[in-house]
């Protein structure tokens, strides 16, 4: 049986089916860290599917510093917190664009509802009282989870503009809101 730094040395060069056998060796701590973030089994499955596509194409760039094992859970426990954030992202802002998981609604006593729709209401009301290059750039990153290259594509401007743009627009609506907590 190879070791795992044998098996990488046979991959790069050019036995590729070599790769199974670490896909075999690791799927079940991969699916395992991914679960433990996401508390799915679907999402831990498509999680751990992301982390060998990444090792299969980052291998190259594995440089024995560490153990294998260790490279390939970090890109797990990574992939796992990546998913993480984008979930709570999209739980934030619901299909209808009103901020909050329609979980979290259902618990709500009705006072604590209609407390959190004003709440939200004002925050997008907010939002829109934004000069255009602050709002499109807010709704890009944190709605439709753009990363600052892809807005800056989009948008035709500097990645450095687009760091800029949603930092003062956060300070704006952290401003207009009248709170001095960060905006996620």
């Amino acid at each position: 049986m190879s070791t795992d730094e044998q098996l990488v040395k046979k991959i790069l060069t050019g036995q590729t089916e070599c790769f199974r056998e670490i896909v075999s060796r690791y799927e079940k701590k991969v699916w395992a860290i991914a679960y433990k973030v996401s508390k799915s089994e679907k999402d831990a499955e498509d999680i751990a599917q992301d982390v060998f596509l990444q090792v299969y194409k980052s291998i190259h760039v594995f440089r024995e510093e560490s153990s294998f094992s260790t490279w390939i859970y970090r890109i797990a426990m990574n992939k796992a917190l990546d998913w993480k954030r984008r979930y709570e992202r999209k739980a934030a802002y619901d299909v209808n664009g009103e901020f909050g998981h329609t979980a979290d609604k259902i618990q709500l006593l009705p006072e604590q509802k209609l407390l959190k729709q004003l709440e939200q209401e004002e925050l997008l009301s907010i939002m829109n009282k934004l000069p255009d290059k602050y709002c499109h750039v807010i709704k890009l990153y944190y709605f439709n989870e753009y990363s600052y290259q892809e807005i800056s594509n989009e948008l035709g401007i500097a990645v450095k503009t687009v760091e800029t743009r949603l930092y003062r627009a956060k300070g704006l609506m952290r401003k207009y809101f009248g709170k001095e907590e960060e905006l996620r």
